[in-house]
C-alpha cells in the first residue's frame, strides 16, 4: 500500500509519498504465500532534468521483474532525447504539454510492459503525471490507472489549470477523515439513504466538521508542509491499525513551480552523498545505438549537479 499526496496552490504543485511497498512472496519450500513489506521504495520521480514535470506512483511497485523506479528513469532518458533508439520521444521544450507526457507514460508503461503481463499476475498500478506545459502559467495533473493487461488506460485529468486543493491516493482514509470529517465513499452512501431535506442538513454538518483547507493563495512553503503533514498522518494511521505497516518509511517530497522548476524538498538515498561527490547524474548519458562497440556518447555535457532520482 501507499500514500501519495498531491497539493496544488497558485504557486505550484507538491507531491509527497511514503516508501513502503508490499510484495507477495512464494517460498519454494513452503506451499503458501506470504507478504513482505519493504520501506525503501521510490515513488516520486523527476521526469525531465530541465522541465517542471514529475511523476508519482502507488499500487504495484513493479511491472514484471522491473521496479517502477528503474523503469521511470528509462522513460526519462527517452523524454530527454538521450535514448538513441527512441529519438522521436524527445520532448520539444517549447511546445510540449503535460497531456503529451501522460500519453507517453501510457505508451511506455502499458503498451511496452503492462499489456504483456499475464492476467492476474500484475498488481494494479496508479501513476500521476504533474507539472507545467510549455509556456503555461499553472500546473495540471493526469492520473493513469494500469488495471488489466487487456484494457489500455486513458489518462484522466485530476487537476486542470484552474483547479486547486488536495488529493490522496493509495490509503486516503486518515486524511479524508481528518480534513473532510468522514471516510472516503461513506459520504455518498449516507446521502443516498437520506431525503433531500436531510441531505442538506447532513452536508451542513460535514462542513462544520471539516478540518484544514487548501486555498489557492496559500504560500508554497505551507502547501509543502501540508502535504508532508498528510503523509505523516497516514503513516501513523497505518502503524496503529491492525496488520502490517503498509504505509511507512521515509517521506519523499517534491515541489514543482513555474519559476523554480522541479525541486526536491526531502528524499532518501541508499548511498551517502559525501562518498559519491562526482557526477551524481552519470546515468543520464546517451544510451542505445551510440554505445555499440563500446563507444560512449557521454562527454559530460549532460551531467548536472544535484540528486539522483
Amino acid at each position: 500500500m501507499t500514500v501519495v499526496v498531491a497539493v496544488k496552490v497558485f504557486d505550484g504543485f507538491v507531491i509527497a509519498a511514503d516508501s513502503a511497498t508490499t510484495m507477495t512472496i512464494i517460498p519454494s519450500h513452503i506451499p503458501a504465500f506470504s507478504t513482505q513489506v519493504y520501506n525503501h521504495a521510490d515513488k516520486v520521480f523527476q521526469l525531465h532534468r530541465d522541465l517542471p514535470i514529475g511523476l508519482a506512483t502507488w499500487g504495484g511497485a513493479h511491472i514484471g521483474t522491473g521496479s517502477i523506479s528503474a523503469l521511470t528513469k528509462d522513460l526519462r532518458l527517452r523524454l530527454m532525447g538521450l535514448d538513441l533508439d527512441y529519438p522521436t520521444w524527445k520532448l520539444d521544450e517549447r511546445r510540449y504539454t503535460i497531456k503529451e507526457v501522460a500519453d507517453a507514460v501510457v505508451s511506455f508503461f502499458y503498451d511496452e510492459l503492462f499489456s504483456k503481463a499475464l492476467e492476474g499476475q500484475q498488481p494494479e498500478t496508479g501513476l500521476l503525471v504533474a507539472g507545467y506545459s510549455a509556456a503555461r502559467r499553472q500546473a495540471e495533473a493526469w492520473q493513469i490507472m494500469l488495471v488489466h493487461p487487456r484494457e489500455r488506460p486513458v489518462p484522466e485529468r485530476v487537476f486542470d489549470e484552474l483547479a486547486y486543493g488536495w488529493r490522496v491516493w493509495g490509503l486516503p482514509m486518515a486524511v479524508s477523515r481528518l480534513v473532510e470529517g468522514i471516510g472516503p465513499g461513506l459520504k455518498e452512501q449516507v446521502r443516498e439513504m437520506l431525503s433531500d431535506d436531510n441531505r442538506t442538513k447532513f452536508d451542513a454538518i460535514l462542513d462544520m466538521m471539516a478540518g484544514p483547507k487548501v486555498v489557492p493563495a496559500m504560500p508554497f512553503a505551507d502547501a509543502i508542509e501540508f502535504a508532508k503533514f498528510c503523509a505523516d498522518v497516514t503513516v501513523g494511521y497505518a502503524r496503529f491499525s491492525p496488520g502490517a505497516d503498509i504505509v511507512g518509511g521515509p517521506i519523499d517530497v517534491a515541489a514543482i513551480s513555474r519559476h523554480e522548476g522541479f525541486r526536491w524538498v526531502q528524499r532518501k538515498h541508499y548511498y551517502p552523498g559525501d562518498l559519491n561527490p562526482r557526477r551524481p547524474h552519470e546515468h543520464d548519458r546517451k544510451v542505445g545505438r551510440g554505445d555499440i562497440d563500446g563507444e560512449s556518447q557521454c562527454d559530460g555535457s549532460e551531467l548536472k549537479d544535484g540528486d539522483d532520482g
